[in-house]
């Protein structure tokens, strides 16, 4: 196989901006802003080509205009393309926040996945394909990965979804299920996923990786804190390294991740 163009993409999801809007105090509200900004530092200090934003980033439809101004501000410091996939909080459709924001996104370089039958968008000179569906609150049963398109042509293919993932052996009792075998057919290089807080690698087939980034904040305080930086090898590997917000840098591997296998 050719080599390809070596990339490196900043992961991240489940943002909530907006959350704390309401807070009096306002002390909520600027953490939460901090931490985003930190995110972005990251981002910088990686030197990375893309980012993808696997759902949540917005809390509600009704953040103030000062939280959209902030999020585009901080995305504009970025210097790089931005992805984002809707997920429950920030569905698309009637009433959505991405209504609010295209006006503002327009003066970044940030592309929203809308379709909820599913779109591809080329990044970098065709050298990134990033496909996704969008969730627009009239499906109850709505599945993150149902029916991908076959790969294309570009040399790295990434997917990004917003849902909880199903163990073979667990009861399926949420909502926007992801199965390994929705993961295996979507046959993507990396899988970018959001919804859950904790940063978790799950499996997606051989040869795939698929992984939820965590949020870099957690609004229940008990997981959170990191974000991913991803490496798109020039040999074709894809390498996961975990970045706490706060902290030290540490690589991922099965002793540094928790890791959801089938079966």
């Amino acid at each position: 196989m050719p080599s390809r163009p070596r990339r490196r993409l900043l992961h991240t999801s489940d943002v909530h901006l907006g959350a704390y809007d309401s807070d009096e105090g306002g002390e909520s509200r600027a953490e939460l802003h901090r931490t985003f900004q930190r995110v972005i530092d990251i981002g910088l200090e990686y030197d990375v080509d893309l980012a993808l934003i696997a759902g949540d980033f917005f809390d509600h439809a009704r953040v103030s205009d000062d939280t959209i101004a902030f999020a585009r501000d901080q995305l504009a410091r970025l210097s790089a393309p931005v992805v984002i996939g809707p997920g429950n909080h920030d569905h698309v459709g009637a009433g959505s926040i991405y209504d609010r924001t295209a006006h503002v996104f327009s003066e970044v370089d940030v592309k929203v996945i809308r379709q909820t039958g599913g779109e591809s968008i080329e990044l970098l000179d065709s050298q990134i394909e990033v496909w996704g569906r969008a969730h627009d609150e009239t499906d109850s049963r709505f599945l993150p990965f149902a029916d991908p398109p076959e790969r294309g042509t570009a040399p790295w293919q990434i997917a990004i979804g917003h849902g909880h993932y199903i163990h073979p052996d667990a009861l399926r009792s949420q909502s926007f299920h992801i199965l390994e075998q929705d993961l295996v057919a979507a046959d993507r290089d990396y899988v970018a996923l959001g919804h859950w807080e904790r940063m978790t690698r799950v499996s997606a087939g051989i040869g795939r990786v698929a992984a939820y980034s965590g949020a870099p904040k957690s609004l229940s305080a008990h997981n959170g804190g990191y974000v991913m930086v991803v490496d798109l090898e020039e040999d074709g590997t894809v390498r996961l390294t975990a970045v706490p917000v706060e902290g030290h840098r540490a690589p991922i591997g099965h002793h540094a991740i928790p890791t959801l296998a089938s079966g």
